[in-house]
């Protein structure tokens, strides 16, 4: 008896979790993020693979000194072929024999790099590049920088808290500036506050991000200028949060158009909807209808784009970080393309990374709209799995 009383717990336990497998399988959002992330997954193999061939176009002589190289070759060839191959095994493309390694492997190898399993892999090699002498170890590998020789995701994880402060601060002030101009330029279209609102949008359209960049810093930064009192400086000084402002408010400055114009046309068209007319006809007031309900509609957009802007925050801004001197990720990419001989491992790391993030954050805005805006549904299509 106790034999089979056992039996029926375990069965019971068994049947729980069968039933519990099966909601979640049944599940549409489930199964939509389940598929998405499939989807994600194999993009992002096919983006290594297009990657690394396009890497690999790069000709071998812009990855070697040539001066060096016919230096050495005017007292030994053989010598100068050495050196080639070594400089080129740095880059993957011969292997330690001085033998050219297939593309097939190289890929195969970075795919194997960006697995999430633990890992050892040699960044490190003796004088004659005949045994390693130094190890990194952990799960996922990017490649080592040319430069610093730091692996890729210890240099973007050095960068990546100050271009996180910047652009998420940005962001908040943004929201909290351009909603209320926004509704306000709605309430009444074509009145005072939507012409002026309209003339401050068009005006700041017409000047240059990167001329209202510039004269920020020389009118924000200059010790004798009107906010000279401020102590804001030409450029970031780290341990001085003050010299970040001219930068988050060059940045806000320009962005506040964009948002503003879309809540009120967004807002403009919803105040002519049914929904809005049927509670005009149940007596309720403009404020009402407006803050209860319209604007509610109007931040669908907003909580859809949060994912995006955090990503946004991790890649930084160039224009910004270059002019202030700020050691971000904004600058990463373009000092890796336009150095004397290319990163190839920041280029290669940081495009996977971003492109990875980019998927993310698209999957977690339609995850995040569907949760929040009751008018969006998952439905499984036939076909589906």
């Amino acid at each position: 008896m106790e034999i089979l009383a056992k039996q029926n717990k375990f069965m019971h336990f068994l049947h729980k979790i069968y039933a519990m497998l099966k909601r979640i399988f049944s599940n549409e959002t489930f199964l939509y993020i389940l598929k998405r992330v499939g989807r994600t997954f194999i993009t992002l193999i096919l983006l290594v693979i297009v990657v690394i061939s396009l890497i690999r176009a790069i000709p071998d002589n812009q990855l070697y000194d040539i001066s060096t190289y016919n230096r050495i070759a005017g007292q030994n060839i053989n010598a100068a072929e050495a050196y080639k191959a070594k400089q080129l095994f740095k880059y993957g493309r011969y292997d330690l024999e001085g033998n050219p390694v297939p593309l097939v492997y190289t890929i195969g190898q970075y795919l194997y790099w960006m697995s999430p399993i633990p890992k050892k892999v040699p960044i490190a090699w003796d004088l004659n590049w005949d045994q390693p002498i130094e190890f990194w170890e952990g799960t996922i590998f990017l490649g080592i920088s040319m430069d610093t020789y730091q692996p890729v995701g210890e240099v973007l994880r050095e960068r990546i808290g100050i271009s996180m402060l910047i652009s998420l601060t940005s962001v908040v002030f943004i929201y909290l500036l351009s909603y209320p101009l926004g509704v306000a330029m709605s309430k009444k279209p074509g009145g005072t506050v939507d012409k002026i609102g309209s003339i401050f949008i068009v005006l700041n359209y017409a000047i240059p991000a990167l001329v209202f960049f510039l004269l920020m810093n020389n009118i924000l930064g200059r010790p004798d200028g009107p906010f000279g009192w401020a102590n804001f400086s030409y450029f970031y000084q780290e341990g001085k949060p003050l010299t970040l402002v001219p930068a988050i408010f060059s940045i806000v400055f320009l962005s506040i158009p964009g948002t503003s114009l879309w809540v009120r046309r967004f807002m403009v068209d919803e105040l002519s909807s049914d929904y809005v007319r049927f509670a005009r006809s149940k007596g309720l007031s403009e404020n009402t209808i407006l803050y209860t309900h319209v604007l509610k509609n109007a931040m669908i957009p907003l909580i859809r784009n949060i994912p995006a802007v955090f990503i946004g925050s991790i890649i930084g801004s160039y224009f910004v970080e270059m002019i202030w001197s700020i050691p971000g990720t904004g600058n990463l990419m373009i000092s890796a393309l336009r150095a004397q001989r290319p990163n190839v491992p920041i280029i290669q790391g940081l495009t996977v990374i971003y492109s990875l993030l980019s998927m993310t954050s698209f999957l977690l805005g339609d995850i995040v709209t569907a949760l929040y805006d009751p008018r969006v549904k998952l439905v499984r299509k036939k076909g589906d799995f």
